[in-house]
């Protein structure tokens, strides 16, 4: 019997390249539906993002309608799923999804049992051939942060091995949806000879021909969409119903990508985001304030500075004095008058949520003089991932920490920093991932504000502050 399986990861929203890959999907479903060709679609996680406009404006939904109408199978969850939606949300998607959820290493810290959306193992039968396939998200410790209790994945996929083990009927292969990155897969691949085949994503990796580790074969299809995959598993028909318990299994795989131009060739559709224009319609038609001027993002200081009205904003929501940004978040600017959800997304896509860190006033001098120390390095440095989606990580900006000259002492809302006491500083998560920065993690006991990201907080800052009052403004 041979299987085929069609696989995306970290698609991120890149929406642009959907027609070309649900076009090419149809063709391969036909193709094998023709045949009488056992197949399965999957997905392994990050596709929901919602720097992708249409995403942000549905709250996600798009992406569960589109791997509907695409007929996808199973799919695992990716960081960017579990951690950017709250689980409420992620719990009212999925209710709407025609396709399985694969997750074994997060439980619902309310119920302390699996989400209902999900299943720690998915079983696919085709005739007398049944898959077995595992989920698993990158451990982000921030999970709990979301009513979610993580469970560590090396555990979670041994105690599912052992179901499978136990299971009344044998199951013949075992595949493992991994959003973990290829480090992890190939040390999965080498340390449990039950598993035949890792399909990957997470750190968006391209691995052309897949990747041989021991007994498991790995595959991956690099992001956004640029490449999608696909593996045949033939496997001799007298060996099925015992492959489980052979010690020496006799499956054949062979994985193949596409890149999204031999996609595009094959199905002669141009790359075009429609999706883009709709969900930036929409997200306009969201009004939130009517600003006064201008603010400026390439304006550091003033009061038509874009940064000094966003260190406003997670001061105020913080209730904090002191705070912490870097002018590389601010893509645009805030037009004088009406500003709509379009504008606050256009300029501030980041996923980022907001941080308080605590520090005694040594430490906080300590962490002032890190950041200080490295600002030329960052000022131009191309910075990607981590909640980022700008280009270069810019000039550090404080508010209310400065250094005084004349008396060569660092000042704290405007008094020297006293070494012994506490002050609290407003920040983004972005400056406790990123490794430049270790006395975040080291001395500032970092508390992570969510659901809202940056432009939440901002948007809800500048309503309160710039009302609209214009009578009759479309």
């Amino acid at each position: 019997m041979k299987l085929n399986i069609i696989h995306t990861n970290d698609l991120h929203g890149h929406l642009e390249n959907w027609p070309i890959i649900k076009q090419y999907l149809n063709l391969q479903k036909q193709f094998f539906i023709e045949k009488r060709a056992p197949f399965l679609l999957v997905d392994i996680g990050d596709a929901l993002d919602t720097v992708h406009p249409m995403v942000e404006a549905t709250e996600g939904m798009i992406m569960v309608d589109l791997f509907n109408e695409a007929g996808y199978d199973v799919v695992t969850i990716g960081n960017n799923e579990g951690l950017n939606f709250t689980n409420n949300q992620l719990a009212y998607l999925y209710s709407q999804s025609r396709y399985e959820v694969a997750l074994a290493n997060l439980l619902d810290s309310r119920t302390y049992n699996y989400p209902k959306w999900s299943s720690s193992i998915v079983y696919r039968d085709f005739e007398d051939l049944r898959i077995a396939l595992i989920g698993l998200t990158a451990p982000y410790a921030t999970y709990t942060l979301n009513q979610y209790e993580l469970i560590d994945p090396y555990d979670a996929l041994e105690q599912q091995l052992r179901s499978i083990q136990n299971s009344s009927r044998n199951v013949d292969v075992v595949i493992v949806l991994s959003h973990l990155g290829l480090k992890d897969d190939r040390l999965i691949a080498a340390k449990y000879p039950q598993i035949d085949l890792i399909i990957g994503g997470h750190t968006h990796h391209v691995l052309q021909d897949g990747e041989v580790v021991k007994q498991a074969t790995i595959a991956a299809a690099g992001r956004y969409g640029e490449y999608v995959g696909l593996i045949e598993l033939e496997i001799p028909d007298k060996q099925i119903g015992k492959l489980w318990r052979k010690t020496k299994r006799r499956i054949d795989i062979n994985c193949h990508l596409a890149t999204i131009e031999q996609l595009r060739d094959l199905t002669e559709i141009p790359i075009s985001d429609s999706y883009e224009l709709r969900g930036r319609q929409m997200l306009k038609s969201q009004k939130l304030a009517e600003l006064p001027h201008l603010y400026t993002a390439n304006r550091s200081e003033g009061e038509n500075s874009f940064i000094q009205l966003a260190l406003d904003a997670i001061c105020d929501k913080t209730s904090t004095t002191l705070g912490v940004l870097s002018t590389g978040l601010f893509l645009s600017d805030l037009p004088k008058g009406i500003v709509t959800q379009n504008d606050l997304h256009e300029a501030l896509p980041h996923s980022m949520h907001l941080i308080v860190m605590t520090f005694r006033g040594e430490h906080l001098i300590e962490m002032v003089e890190e950041m200080k120390s490295q600002e030329e390095d960052l000022r131009h440095r191309l910075i990607n991932g981590m909640g980022f989606r700008g280009k270069i990580f810019g000039e550090i900006i404080f508010r209310g920490i400065e250094f005084n000259s004349k008396t060569q002492e660092w000042y704290a809302e405007g008094k020297a920093i006293v070494a012994d006491r506490t002050y609290r500083v407003a920040a983004v998560d972005h400056y406790w991932f990123v490794p430049f920065f270790s006395t975040i993690a080291t001395y500032g006991s970092p508390e992570l504000l969510f659901p809202d990201f940056l432009r939440h907080v901002v948007s809800n800052y500048i309503q309160k502050k710039y009302p609209i009052t214009t009578v009759g403004k479309d």
